[in-house]
């Protein structure tokens, strides 16, 4: 019996030793299975990542491409926005505007701050329409509430309202500012006939007018005239000869020019028109010419000479002539004789203004004793004129072609 107990263990012992072995292969296989998971240099690691391990190595490649932009972007923050401090709207806006009109708009402003101690405006873009007062000043209202007038003038049919900017500084240093908003504009254009002077304006009147000769076929006409809203340097006549304007002033909304006028000797009236902006519609005007014979009076005071003063002297003159005449008779003293011979050479004098002056080569001599007066005549050398009278600096005289014209006295060639 003993050896088949023997050999039963003996199978046991095979059966166990078989079995160990193939456990220890099989946690060997278990044992580098694991190592292999967390070793970092297999390719098996970089396709079985998680979701927020991808996120991670995504936003490292970002960084190390593009680690310049994001660095700004990320130091990068948005300003709060600013508070509105300047409010404007327009009060008086015109229905309709005439190419060449000088038009007002008043303008309204609100502005909620007092952090400035000056106001300007400032033309971004004109757009065809200009502004004539662009530097006036605001005028203050009340409280926070500031009005200005401004002027524009339409140079274009397809002109629009131009870009302008209300600014706040205080001490020199521009603090807010805010763009005027948007106008619309009706621009029309008028149809006119020759005699219209390209003037545009809500009234306009002939002050004075003064007509003499100029040469011997022509007259020279100066009108003094005024307007109100209005483009009245633009006055020009198509029906004359010659014209121009030799001084205008110009204190918003009133005008002044002083307008001449060559035209023939045998007009009768100078006519023309401009358009009414209140009636809206054409007014003609006549003026009669009326040619002043004495040569002595002068165009630029359009006022004739005064009447009454001249009168006045000649009256003292001959008072005093009858006076010493008198006395010379009942006396009989050489002082009274002397004294009215002295008289009367003082009253002929007077009475017979002209002299001969000399003039120097290249002067010029001006229709009118203005400083921007037309100058109608250069004197190509030396010449001498009859001189008529002088004002202010300013000699008139007569050329040897008979024609009338004013000269500085300072281009008088002294004997």
């Amino acid at each position: 019996m003993e050896p088949q107990c023997s050999k039963v263990s003996l199978n046991n012992l095979m059966r166990f030793f078989f079995v160990w072995i193939v456990l220890i292969v099989q946690l060997y296989s278990i044992t580098t299975f694991n190592e292999g998971i967390q070793s970092p240099n297999t390719s098996y690691v970089n396709t079985i990542q998680t979701p927020e391990s991808i996120n991670n190595i995504h936003d490292e490649n970002l960084t190390e491409q593009n680690s310049s932009e994001y660095n700004n972007t990320a130091f990068t923050t948005v300003a709060p926005e600013k508070k509105q401090t300047i409010f404007l709207s327009y009060e008086q806006v015109p229905r309709r505007v005439f190419v060449g009109q000088i038009f007002p708009i008043k303008v309204k402003a609100l502005i909620a701050t007092e952090d400035f101690d000056e106001i300007k405006d400032t033309v971004i873009q004109d757009n065809g329409v200009q502004t004539r007062n662009i530097d006036d000043k605001w005028k203050w209202q009340n409280n926070e509430i500031f009005y200005k007038t401004f002027y524009f003038k339409v140079l274009d049919k397809n002109a629009t309202f131009p870009k302008i900017s209300l600014e706040l500084y205080q001490d020199n240093q521009l603090t807010d500012s805010q763009i005027f908003p948007p106008l619309a504009l009706n621009i029309i254009n008028l149809n006119a006939d020759k005699y219209f002077s390209n003037v545009i304006a809500s009234s306009l009147e002939i002050i004075k007018s003064k007509t003499t000769n100029f040469d011997e076929k022509n007259l020279i006409t100066v009108l003094e005239i005024e307007a109100k809203n209005s483009n009245l340097k633009d006055f020009k006549l198509s029906t004359v000869l010659r014209d121009g304007i030799d001084s205008a002033t110009y204190n918003a909304p009133k005008s002044k020019i002083y307008y001449y006028a060559i035209i023939p000797k045998h007009t009768e009236n100078l006519t023309f028109s401009y358009f009414n902006t209140r009636k809206n519609s054409f007014e003609k005007l006549n003026v009669k010419i009326i040619v002043d014979d004495d040569q002595v009076s002068t165009q630029s005071n359009l006022n004739p000479t005064d009447n009454n003063f001249k009168l006045y002297k000649d009256l003292t003159y001959g008072v005093v002539i009858l006076g010493l005449l008198i006395l010379l008779l009942r006396r009989r003293k050489l002082i009274y004789f002397l004294l009215l011979a002295g008289t009367i050479a003082l009253f002929v004098f007077n009475m017979s203004p002209l002299s001969s002056i000399k003039i120097a080569s290249n002067t010029k001599v001006l229709i009118l004793p203005t400083q921007n007066s037309t100058v109608f005549f250069v004197t190509p050398r030396i010449i001498y004129a009859q001189k008529i009278k002088t004002i202010n600096h300013y000699i008139k005289i007569i050329l040897p072609n008979g024609k009338i014209g004013w000269i500085k006295d300072s281009n008088v060639i002294e004997n």
